[in-house]
C-alpha cells in the first residue's frame, strides 16, 4: 500500500513539474533598485528589439537612471539621468523618458516636465529638453501616451482646483489616489493634448472640445487618435468622441444609451483599440437604474459613427450561475473568490485576434487599527466576437492581498498567437506566490496552470505584475520587496523562466 501511494505522490509531482516553468537566469542582488512611489501608470520598462529590455532604476549617485539588460539578463548600459521619472517607452527608433523636473514629498511632482532621447544600443543621450511647463499653483494630472512601434508620441495634462500646497506625505500613486476622492481633484480649469516631434518640439498643441457628460476618460489609439469619453447619466448616454490631428473639434461623437442610476455610480471607463483603423472598444462599470452592478460593453466603428454593445447584471442570481459553471483545470487551483459584486470592477480591456478580452473581479480595500490593506479576489474573464456576442467565460482562481496602494494586484496578459499567457500574484500564508495559466483564445480553455518556482527569490517578494518582459522564448519577472510606509526605494530580483 506504502509503495502505491508514494508511486501516487511522485506522479502527481511529475504531472506538476512537466507543467511548470523552468528556471533560466535569475539575479538575486543587482546594482540598483526601484522606487516604491514611481508612478507606474506610465510605465518601468520597455522591450526593445533583439529581446533585449530597458528599464527605470534606482542609483546611489543619480537621481534614476535607465538600464538595459539583454535575454539573458545581462547588462549592456546604464545611463543615469535627472529628475523624478515619470514614464518610458519607444519613440522614432529611441528610448524617451519622461521625468518631472523636481518633486517634493509633500507637494508631489512639479508641473515642469523634461524629456530624455537615448539610443537604443547604447544608452547614449541623443537629445534632452524641457517639454511643458506648467501651472506653479495648481496640481496637474499628466497623462503620456507611446505607440506600441514609437510613432508617435502624445502628451495630455488637466489642470485641477487643488492648489500645490502642502498635503498629507504620500507616494505619487497614493497622493493621486487620495485625490480623486477630493472634488477641486475632479474640477477641470483646462485640458490640453500634445503631440511632439523626434526633435521634442511641440508640433501640435489642442484644448478638445468635451462631449457633454461628466465621469470622464481619455485615451490615445495604436492609429493615433485620440478619444475622450463622458457619461451624461441623466440623459442615459455614454458620448464617446475621436480627434485627429490638432482639430480641437471631435471627426465623430458617438453616443451609446447607458442606464446608470446617477452620474457618481459610474464606476471605470475602460479602452482598447482594435487593429482595424478607427474602431475601438469602451468597457463601462455602473450602477444600473435597479442599483445593479453592471458593464457595458461596446465596439465603435467611428468610420460610420455606428457601434454594438452587450450588458451583462452582475446581480445575486447571476454570480451565483457564474460560481456554479466554474471548472477547475487543476485541482491546485479550485479555491474561486468571486462571491460579492459590490466590490467587482472591470480590470482589463483588450482585442486579441479578432477577440475582446474583459477581465472584472473583485476588489476590496480594508482600514483598521493594524493598518489599511486592499484584497484582490478570482478574475472573470470574458470573451466576444466582432459582434459583441459572448463567446466564454472563464476563471483565474486566486486571491491575493497586499497594502492599501495595491502593489502587485494587476494580471498580465500576453498574446502568442491562439494563446493568452497570464500571470498574477497569490497568497500563500505570509508569502507571496505566482501563478502562471496559458489560455486558448478561441475557447476559452485553460490549458496550462501552476505556481512559478521561486528556489532563488525571496519568499515575501511580489511579482511586479506591472513590468513583466515578454520576451521570444522567455520571460523575465521582477519580484519586488513589499514596500513601507516612508520608502523611497526597494530591493528587487529579476528571474528568467521558459514558456
Amino acid at each position: 500500500m506504502k509503495i502505491k501511494l508514494i508511486l501516487s505522490l511522485l506522479i502527481i509531482v511529475l504531472q506538476f513539474n512537466t507543467f511548470a516553468q523552468q528556471q533560466i537566469n535569475v539575479i538575486k542582488k543587482p546594482t540598483w533598485n526601484i522606487r516604491a512611489s514611481y508612478d507606474s501608470r506610465y510605465g518601468t520598462k520597455v522591450d526593445l528589439s533583439g529581446n533585449a529590455i530597458a528599464m527605470i532604476v534606482d542609483v546611489p549617485k543619480a537621481d534614476f537612471a535607465v538600464v538595459t539588460i539583454d535575454d539573458k539578463l545581462s547588462q549592456k548600459w546604464l545611463t543615469e539621468l535627472s529628475g523624478f521619472p515619470m514614464a518610458i517607452g519607444k519613440f522614432k527608433n529611441n528610448i524617451m523618458v519622461v521625468a518631472s523636473t523636481d518633486r517634493s514629498y509633500f507637494k508631489s511632482f512639479t508641473n515642469q516636465f523634461i524629456a530624455y532621447l537615448l539610443e537604443e544600443k547604447t544608452g547614449k543621450i541623443l537629445s534632452q529638453k524641457i517639454i511643458y511647463d506648467g501651472s506653479k499653483d495648481f496640481i496637474e494630472a499628466p497623462e503620456f501616451f507611446f505607440s506600441n512601434d514609437g510613432s508617435y508620441f502624445k502628451m495630455a495634462s488637466r489642470l485641477t482646483g487643488v492648489k500645490r500646497k502642502v498635503h498629507v506625505g504620500l507616494p505619487v500613486v497614493g497622493f493621486l489616489t487620495a485625490l480623486k476622492m477630493d472634488k477641486d481633484f475632479n474640477e477641470s480649469q483646462s485640458y490640453t493634448v500634445i503631440d511632439f516631434n523626434d526633435k521634442l518640439e511641440q508640433i501640435q498643441k489642442m484644448e478638445p472640445e468635451m462631449p457633454d457628460g461628466d465621469s470622464w476618460k481619455a485615451s490615445c489609439g495604436d492609429d493615433g487618435s485620440f478619444i475622450i469619453s463622458t457619461v451624461d447619466a441623466p440623459k442615459g448616454k455614454c458620448n464617446v468622441a475621436i480627434y485627429l490631428s490638432s482639430n480641437p473639434s471631435p471627426l465623430k461623437t458617438v453616443s451609446i444609451p447607458v442606464d446608470a442610476f446617477n452620474q457618481d455610480e459610474v464606476s471605470s471607463i475602460t479602452f482598447a483599440s482594435s487593429k482595424k483603423p478607427l474602431i475601438n472598444y469602451i468597457g463601462i462599470f455602473y450602477k444600473n437604474i435597479n442599483k445593479e452592478r453592471s458593464t457595458l460593453i461596446a465596439r465603435i466603428d467611428f468610420n460610420n459613427g455606428t457601434f454594438t454593445f452587450t450588458k451583462e447584471v452582475f446581480d445575486k442570481a447571476h454570480v451565483k450561475e457564474l460560481q456554479k459553471s466554474f471548472v477547475p483545470a487543476n485541482k491546485k487551483f479550485d479555491d474561486l473568490d468571486f462571491s460579492d459584486a459590490k466590490y467587482v470592477n472591470i480590470r482589463h480591456i483588450s482585442e486579441y485576434n479578432n477577440t475582446l478580452l474583459v477581465a472584472i473581479s473583485p476588489k476590496r480595500s480594508v482600514s483598521g487599527s493594524h493598518g489599511s490593506f486592499t484584497s484582490e479576489g478570482s478574475v472573470l474573464m470574458n470573451g466576444y466576437d466582432a459582434q459583441m456576442k459572448p463567446l466564454y467565460h472563464q476563471f483565474l482562481p486566486r486571491a491575493y492581498a497586499s497594502s492599501s496602494m495595491g502593489e502587485g494586484s494587476e494580471v498580465s496578459f500576453n498574446q502568442a498567437e491562439n494563446t493568452l499567457r497570464i500571470l498574477a500574484n497569490q497568497s500563500d500564508g505570509g508569502s507571496v506566490a505566482t501563478m502562471y495559466a496559458e489560455m486558448d483564445l478561441g475557447s476559452g480553455t485553460i490549458n496550462k496552470i501552476n505556481m512559478i518556482p521561486k528556489d532563488d527569490i525571496k519568499n515575501s517578494y511580489y511579482a511586479n505584475t506591472e513590468s513583466i518582459s515578454w520576451l521570444n522564448n522567455s520571460f523575465v519577472i521582477p519580484f519586488v520587496e513589499r514596500m513601507g510606509i516612508f520608502s523611497k526605494k526597494v530591493d528587487l530580483q529579476l528571474l528568467q523562466l521558459k514558456y
